[in-house]
């Protein structure tokens, strides 16, 4: 896959991936399979019922595209039923944007809160001034039992995140269908024209170099398995395709980008009607990981180019006023430029393949925008690192194919207990302090030696301290603390235990943690 999303210098060569691609996610296009099975039914929150009838209930997951996700709870029809999770319960962007003030609304009455969020009202690692977004795929409720963004609120002390939709959920069907097994691969009918394009790539699963040798469909068709990860990433492949290369209006844009057009016009619109923010509005802040802040980064350049383009305002004017409006915060974002204007805090692992060859980090000329700050460590998963460098020389191998192969890639097992350590550690309580105090430069202090030539190297990161001992002994320790081992990623073949050992046990994680938390 990172072959796949690498940039071409041939033309024509993106054309034919693009166009067998897209004959992908019309393959793809498939029931569910839910049929003679009973869902359990969605309960919403109190002050949401009388909205019932304009929420979005549909058992489609295509149909939440661009949508912000409420969050209900799941009751079984009877003890005896064979039933699913409970389909998503979501809120269109138009009634969102209907109320008088949505961020407001957003961060009160759309965001997840834990029952500890309300207890404590408020917490060390944040406040009320940010409407804080989470943009992700409709995650699989049966394969992840605690869900991504609710893990990611309980580290960051109990922060509260809305969610938006992005992408179709083609990714996270349920194996009970007869289109899908439990092994995560998805069958698809193929024209003989588009499998060749495909095998070219080394998307195909059981690629052996020979069309003849599958299995036909038909006279002009193969069938074919592919895996439910990568159908996601061809989702992005082929947005950011349409941004880049056709440059299609707004009009033109799926419902996600229009979402986050409005959220971006909104935020905009505060800012040039109250420049001081004297009626207190929360600020917009955008979360994403991994190919998720390529949309995300994708619809923001958009916007941008509609604004210069379109409506014929200065370019300086835009940046400043999206500058003022924006923050964004990727988690091992895979985009290679993203444009001048929002705040950019991009955090990542130096060992994350994913990052390193695809996305924006401080070590490489590819554009994280202006201004942007970069956090940067090592994950403590050498157990996938020395596994990836051995599978280097092998032609197209399978553990190069995945978003999963690497842990230092992984959100839940790494990237968002680094962030949390560096905003508990320097009593950061919003993301926007976060920037400023990155970007912090103090004019009275000045070195009397070269800092290359220092024999221990500078700690601080503008005016936040990031201590030398973190990659080795703090960053394992919050993994181990967090039960961030949980979500470690396992590969076919791997021992149990085998990279969970390399993070420290119960006494050496409360001996790195405790002057950080007075209980672990």
């Amino acid at each position: 896959m990172i072959g796949l999303m690498r940039e071409e210098e041939d033309a024509g060569r993106q054309a034919r991936k693009a166009e067998a691609l897209t004959s992908i996610i019309h393959a793809c296009s498939l029931s569910d399979g839910r049929a003679g099975e009973t869902e359990a039914v969605a309960v919403l929150p109190e002050h949401l019922a009388p909205l019932r009838r304009f929420l979005c209930t549909s058992p489609n997951a295509k149909d939440h595209q661009g949508c912000f996700r409420i969050f209900t709870k799941k009751i079984s029809p009877s003890p005896s039923a064979v039933s699913l999770p409970s389909p998503p319960v979501s809120m269109p962007p138009n009634v969102l944007f209907s109320q008088e003030r949505p961020f407001m609304y957003l961060r009160d009455s759309l965001s997840y809160q834990s029952e500890a969020t309300i207890q404590k009202q408020g917490g060390i690692l944040y406040d009320s001034s940010e409407a804080v977004v989470w943009c992700s795929s409709i995650v699989d409720n049966k394969h992840h039992p605690r869900e991504e963004l609710e893990f990611a609120s309980k580290v960051l002390d109990d922060m509260p995140f809305a969610q938006l939709h992005l992408g179709s959920g083609l990714g996270s069907r349920n194996c009970h269908g007869e289109d899908v097994d439990c092994n995560n691969h998805l069958a698809v009918e193929l024209d003989l024209e588009t499998v060749q394009a495909l095998e070219s790539m080394g998307v195909l699963l059981g690629n052996d170099g020979d069309v003849n040798n599958r299995d036909r469909c038909g006279t002009h068709t193969v069938c074919c398995k592919l895996k439910l990860g990568d159908i996601a990433v061809i989702e992005t492949i082929l947005d950011c395709h349409k941004q880049q290369h056709a440059h299609v209006s707004l009009r033109d844009q799926q419902q996600q980008q229009s979402t986050l057009f409005k959220m971006i016009d909104s935020a905009v619109e505060v800012v040039r009607k109250d420049p001081l923010n004297k009626s207190n509005e929360p600020q917009l802040v955008l979360l994403a990981h991994s190919v998720s802040a390529s949309a995300v980064a994708a619809a923001i350049s958009a916007w941008k180019r509609h604004q210069t383009q379109q409506k014929r305002l200065p370019t300086r004017r835009v940046e400043d006023l999206l500058h003022q409006a924006v923050t964004v915060v990727t988690f091992g974002n895979v985009w290679r430029s993203f444009c001048d204007g929002p705040a950019y805090i991009h955090v990542s692992m130096y060992d994350d393949p994913w990052n390193a060859a695809l996305g924006s980090h401080s070590n490489n000329a590819r554009h994280g925008g202006k201004g942007a700050v970069y956090f940067h460590a090592s994950s403590p998963y050498e157990y996938d690192q020395v596994r990836w460098e051995e599978a280097q020389p092998q032609a197209t191998p399978a553990i190069l194919s995945s978003l999963t192969c690497h842990n230092a890639h992984n959100l839940n097992a790494c990237t968002i207990q680094y962030l949390c350590l560096i905003m508990r550690i320097n009593g950061i309580e919003s993301f926007r302090a976060l920037y400023d105090a990155a970007n912090f430069v103090d004019p009275t202090f000045m070195l009397d030696i070269n800092p290359k030539l220092q024999l221990y190297p500078d700690c601080s990161h503008g005016d936040l301290i990031v201590p030398p001992h973190i990659d080795d002994e703090l960053l394992p320790a919050m993994i181990r603390a967090t039960r961030g081992d949980e979500w470690i990623w396992k590969v076919d073949g791997d021992r149990d235990g085998d990279v969970e050992s390399l993070l420290p046990d119960e006494i050496e994680t409360r001996s790195h943690l405790g002057h950080l938390y007075d209980v672990l």
